[in-house]
């Protein structure tokens, strides 16, 4: 086999690369140098989706790979408080205690450069002049576009509203910083002198593995889903195009910015490597990057995939742990994979579902994630999705029969079990199978990174800037009052665009709840997160409230860590957040 296996770095690797050698090489017979090649890249494709489902730091608590980001970030917002703390291991961001220079926020750092490491294997050994090739690159340059727009979301520096935190900020010059970019080029020495990335110069890295992987769709067909396909490249377009589109509306200086490096090159040694002569943007207004997320999210809705009906959401078995039409990407768990063979409790079914008796959200350990009351509140009792989460009055009856009408079709627990949960608890997410007690079965599961519904969303806040309030209103309602209204009652009540952008925003909370994807509309947006509140259920430590309209929740930017700073000298640090967020603990 090629010499490629020696960078592979970890064991954890090897069951993908030896299950897709099995699939792809021969038995009997002669086998080509071809096919080895072949398999070789295949390989690494199937090593870069699993990697999503390994632990980066086994001590830690948290940490079972990428899905332990995803509720990092939800944890960041004020949409899933946990019913008890006890056992709890997503405290950083909801306690903000431990925010500055902690293992944990050097864990989620490495976490998404070993991602991009494996990306940046397998697009090293691929070229787009070999069709064969072109499967594995647009797996590779979507994971990769993945983790730096997550980079580049959550290190770069936005402006909280602490003034001497944001003074700090301004004099370390940080500002417009994300990440260091590291490519399958990036030089040893490179690596140990590598700054972080101005804002346009990530838009354009990001756009240009975007565009590769668009212009090689042709030939790279269908794949599973937990690998690159033409939804997920519309999908991340669309993504990224309502980011630009946002931030260029809201701070045209950074359009400026942007206009002024389009036409940059980074293809030398002592920066990004030969090859890399970035994309250009190409829009001069943010009209026109409203107008490209509106275009790709319908590409990507035009795909094929149809949103998540009731009978899918509520299915007691299947329902948020197999992947439906309407999951466009996803990360998938099976019988083999180190996350279920491995473990029991530090699982995703431990910490998002109730049901698992096994796991830290069964009701003896009480860590299970709830939605916010005062989101609750803002869901129709028309919207069928109010059901995902337990009704209070309902729950406080502990009435046999409420149990059985309402939620006995919908989950696997008991009317004894369903008694003992607290208000809100949401009974969205099941173990594999519906199995309660097997964690082997249990822990074998779909967990959605991108869904069609986002899509519709995306389609229509983008609709509303680029042509007008009652085209976005439209496409809203549309959406809403087809898929998820039992009366089609549901109408817009904006009266402008940025109360429109809010409503967007409202629907998307509720529709992609414990999704990890709610934090980045809101710091986009610049929308404040309020845990502290008269009847609020979110526990007594942690009723951080951001300091409101304009501003990003100081906890969401990011500290980087000492290590990565001794080991890069080029890379400026982020300020430390904790003595100001701190400060504004709210209590009634």
């Amino acid at each position: 086999m090629k010499n490629i296996y020696k960078y592979l770095l970890t064991a954890a690797l090897l069951p993908a690369m030896a299950s897709c050698l099995d699939e792809t090489v021969p038995t009997g017979g002669s086998v080509t140098g071809e096919q080895v090649a072949n398999a070789d890249k295949a390989g690494l494709a199937n090593a870069v989706a699993q990697y999503l489902n390994t632990n980066t730091n086994p001590d830690e608590q948290w940490d079972i790979g990428y899905p332990s980001l995803m509720i990092h970030r939800d944890v960041m917002t004020a949409d899933m408080p946990v019913r008890d703390p006890g056992y709890y291991y997503f405290s950083d961001f909801a306690g903000c205690l431990y925010l500055d220079d902690r293992q944990s926020m050097y864990d989620m750092y490495n976490m998404y450069y070993q991602i991009v490491l494996r990306t940046n294997k397998l697009l090293g050994v691929c070229s787009d002049e070999n069709v064969a090739d072109a499967p594995h690159i647009v797996t590779g340059t979507c994971y990769r576009a993945l983790c730096y727009f997550d980079l580049m979301r959550h290190w770069e520096y936005r402006t909280t509203g602490f003034s001497g935190l944001d003074a700090e900020a301004e004099n370390l010059g940080i500002k417009g910083l994300t990440v260091p970019i590291v490519t399958e080029n990036t030089s040893e020495a490179k690596s140990f002198k590598n700054p972080r990335a101005p804002f346009y110069k990530m838009y354009r890295f990001i756009l240009s593995d975007l565009n590769r992987a668009e212009r090689l769709l042709p030939d790279a067909g269908e794949q599973a889903k937990n690998l690159g396909s033409r939804g997920v490249v519309y999908g991340l377009k669309a993504r990224l195009w309502l980011d630009i589109a946002t931030r260029t509306r809201l701070h045209p200086d950074d359009l400026t910015e942007i206009l002024a490096h389009e036409n940059e090159t980074y293809d030398s040694p002592e920066d990004m490597g030969e090859g890399y002569a970035l994309d250009p943007i190409g829009i001069t207004s943010s009209t026109e990057a409203y107008q490209n997320a509106a275009r790709y999210a319908r590409l990507a809705i035009n795909c094929g995939y149809t949103p998540t009906t009731r009978e899918e959401w509520y299915n007691p078995k299947t329902g948020f742990n197999s992947a439906t039409s309407g999951w466009i990407w996803c990360i998938m768990m099976g019988k083999s994979d180190p996350m279920v063979m491995n473990n029991d409790w530090k699982t995703w079914v431990s910490f998002v579902t109730p049901e698992a008796n096994y796991g830290v959200s069964s009701n003896a350990y009480m860590a299970a994630h709830m939605i916010d009351a005062s989101l609750y509140d803002q869901i129709s009792n028309s919207d069928w999705r109010k059901d995902t989460w337990v009704n209070p009055a309902d729950l406080s009856s502990q009435d046999e029969n409420v149990f059985k009408q309402k939620y006995q079709s919908h989950t696997n627990l008991t009317f004894s079990d369903w008694c003992s949960l607290a208000p809100l608890t949401s009974l969205k997410y099941h173990p594999g199978q519906g199995e309660r007690k097997e964690s082997k079965t249990g822990n074998q599961v779909d967990i959605p990174l991108m869904r069609v519904e986002e899509m519709y969303l995306i389609e229509a806040e983008a609709l509303g800037f680029a042509e007008g309030l009652a085209s976005g209103k439209q496409a809203l309602e549309s959406f809403v009052n087809t898929y998820r209204y039992t009366d089609g009652s549901y109408s817009s009540p904006a009266a402008n665009l940025d109360e429109f952008a809010r409503n967007v925003v409202l629907q998307k909370r509720i529709e992609l709840w414990g999704e990890g994807l709610a934090i980045w509309d809101i710091t986009r947006l610049e929308l404040p997160v309020v845990r502290g509140y008269n009847g609020t259920n979110h526990p007594v430590s942690y009723r951080f409230n951001s300091n409101g309209q304009g501003t990003v929740p100081a906890w969401t930017n990011i500290f980087i860590s000492m290590t990565e700073r001794d080991q890069n000298t080029a890379c400026l640090p982020n300020p430390n957040p904790v003595p100001y967020v701190q400060s504004t603990l709210w209590s009634e």
